[in-house]
């Protein structure tokens, strides 16, 4: 530390402010206060190059159409009309439904492929589906059908779960028929993991074959799991008694742990077919096994395939189910000393991509140190080729296109000298493995994918489910161009990568005045020859002639990485990490992120480094050692004055 340094010392009033500050930062984690239109989620409809996305302001949203062959951007439906006749239909004062806010969810619009204009809308409101005709300016109420059923693929049955067995439902006549019978509190049908004791996805969990007859699904067991008695000091319900609640939970070591039966139902006669193969363990923590795309059918309507996982991630299998006999057969297996990985960031769903129409598989593997991807026969099992290879990694797959066979990926780590965290746009051929590139900067582009459902769409505070970076005929991509230091920018590319419209800035307006971007560094790691990286955050009013204490701002897991690298929703939990950072420094530290080795998105030997010791995440000596490194660039930067402190 220099000479010129001076220890900070506010007043009450001056650290009165700096609450308030970090508190409106933290408010836009779970709220719409800090930034708009940080990251851009494009519905595309049908097999067209339109897609709506939802524009947002300070005073609510704006739906928005986009026509890729004609680079046009405008509102995409008359949003006074269909206020004018929701309040109608629903019969409710103008003033519950605000036009620059429209109450509603869950939103699907039809269009004329040939206007290119939207024709109507369906959506969710006052808890009601209702439907709204544009040509008309009608508001109708349509039957609602809950999001978390199972629709077969034509479009007439419905499958859900009640009191612990599974039901279907005629969408038309609205006959509901039981389709099981022993299901039973502990040995349910249909329902999501709970490696918790908790379950998070509520979404029924059946795959329908192709012609809608057959189901595919799970009865989940937990009968022999042990319970986990939990005490609840503030109940929900208002009392102020404690409560005990008792959850099954398994342990490493236990004997018995939750598992997964595996069964076919055919839709008309109730006939159930269990697969002749063991039940196997539960591996996604309260993610729904279909969901998670670990069960799929061939499009013989006969074969279903699924993934087996050993609780120790050690083993991985891909086993055939014929769900007519109950026969199984493994195709192929992967086994590792270590964790295997189907996806690089835990908290998401596997990366792998079933392709029915040519009985394939995508498989994701870190078998050469880095991940990448695989193209298997489901016919055979066997390998046909690496789609992807080298000293870099493949992060998500947006699209695969079978008849032209390629896919469409974000890769990691190809340019020497960048940012191995920062990702591209690329499209991939699925025989030759050749590499065309579409958006490649020194930046981190974000462009969704439906792999990133738990951190990414989730979490969003827009009717995003359905949302995909590239068009369905692969003629187009939208993506979000970001770093952590700079304000994000959405794009529309051609196939060729040429920019067709900028579709939105970020408004940043809601940051505290003076606001310090965060800035992004590369460190060494305590072996003194590993690259690592971070951020630092400072406070708004920072001052080089002032001395800080610093905060080592850590969230130590395996499954995710922590620094953001594009800037607010566009880092690794949709702002939360970034955010969280910023309102920390504004109580007058400089806040230091690190993804210390033993972290995710790397190298398979980077991630390895905590394996089998779950302390050692993310290396506490490569926070020490990167912190001193910092300090050697920054004097105000008190290193007598250092703590450490997990997420707010």
């Amino acid at each position: 530390m220099t000479s010129q340094n001076t220890t900070l010392t506010i007043t009450s009033s001056e650290m009165e402010s700096r609450y308030q500050k970090a508190e409106g930062l933290g408010q836009g984690v779970l709220s719409k206060k800090v930034a708009f239109n940080t990251t851009l989620y494009p519905i595309w409809m049908g097999d067209s190059d339109c897609f709506w996305y939802e524009r947002e302001s300070k005073e609510g949203k704006e739906y928005r159409l986009v026509d890729a062959t004609t680079a046009s951007n405008q509102a995409a439906f008359d949003h006074s009309a269909l206020a004018t006749a929701l309040a109608e239909a629903a019969d409710k004062q103008a003033q519950e439904v605000d036009v620059d806010n429209l109450p509603i969810t869950d939103v699907d619009m039809t269009i004329d492929s040939g206007k290119r204009a939207i024709t109507a809308l369906e959506f969710t409101a006052f808890d009601k589906r209702w439907r709204f005709d544009i040509a008309t300016g009608n508001c109708t109420e349509k039957k609602f059908i809950s999001k978390d059923w199972s629709i077969s693929p034509d479009g007439n049955i419905g499958a859900f779960v009640r009191e612990f067995n599974l039901w279907v439902c005629e969408l038309d006549s609205g006959k509901e028929t039981q389709l099981t019978q022993d299901g039973e509190e502990f040995f349910q049908y249909g329902i999501a993991a709970s490696a918790w004791g908790m379950t998070m996805a509520p979404a029924v969990q059946a795959c329908w074959s192709p012609d809608s007859k057959r189901i595919f699904t799970t009865q989940r067991d937990t009968r022999q799991v042990k319970e986990l008695p939990v005490v609840q000091y503030v109940p929900l319900d208002g009392s102020i008694r404690p409560t005990v609640e008792s959850p099954k939970v398994a342990f490493p070591g236990d004997e018995h742990i939750e598992t997964l039966r595996l069964v076919s139902i055919n839709v008309k006669t109730g006939q159930l077919q269990e697969a002749a193969y063991r039940q196997i363990p539960v591996i996604r923590n309260s993610w729904g096994f279909f969901d998670s795309k670990l069960g799929w059918w061939s499009t013989d309507n006969r074969t279903a395939y699924f993934v087996d996982m050993e609780r120790d991630y050690k083993t991985a299998r891909v086993v055939a189910f014929d769900t007519q006999t109950g026969d199984t057969k493994v195709l192929f297996e992967e086994t590792s000393t270590t964790h295997i990985n189907l996806m690089l960031n835990q908290d998401e769903y596997p990366a792998l991509v079933p392709l029915p129409e040519t009985n394939e598989l995508l498989w994701f593997s870190e078998r050469s140190d880095w991940g990448h991807f695989y193209l298997y026969d489901l016919n055979t099992g066997e390998l046909k080729n690496a789609v992807t290879q080298g000293d870099w990694l493949v992060r998500y797959v947006l699209d695969v296109n079978t008849d032209t066979r390629e896919a469409f990926i974000q890769t990691a780590g190809r340019y020497e000298g960048r940012d191995p965290y920062y990702r591209d746009l690329c499209c991939v051929n699925l025989d030759t493995g050749e590499l065309t590139e579409l958006v490649s900067s020194d930046h981190e582009i974000q462009s969704i994918a439906q792999t990133q459902m738990n951190t990414q769409i989730m979490w969003a505070w827009a009717d995003v489910s359905q949302s995909n970076g590239m068009s369905p005929t692969g003629s187009y991509a939208v993506y979000t161009r970001s770093r952590a230091d700079e304000v994000p920018v959405s794009l529309l590319i051609n196939r060729a990568g040429d920019t067709i419209l900028e579709l939105e800035t970020a408004d940043i307006s809601g940051l505290p005045e003076g606001w310090q971007w965060p800035e992004p560094v590369k460190l060494l790691a305590a072996d003194e020859k590993t690259d690592i990286y971070g951020l630092v955050f400072r406070p708004s009013d920072f001052s080089p002639e002032k001395s800080y204490p610093v905060v080592s701002h850590v969230f130590n897991t395996p499954e995710i990485p922590w620094v953001s690298k594009g800037s607010f929703t566009n880092g690794g939990l949709f702002g939360w990490n970034y955010l969280d950072g910023a309102a920390l420094a504004e109580l007058g530290f400089i806040v230091v992120q690190i993804d210390g080795r033993g972290t995710t998105c790397r190298n398979k030997a980077f991630h390895d480094e905590s394996y089998g010791c779950a302390e050692s995440v993310s290396n506490l000596d490569d926070h020490v050692a990167g912190i001193q490194q910092l300090a050697t660039r920054y004097p105000y930067m008190d290193m007598q004055r250092v703590g450490i402190t997990t997420h707010t």
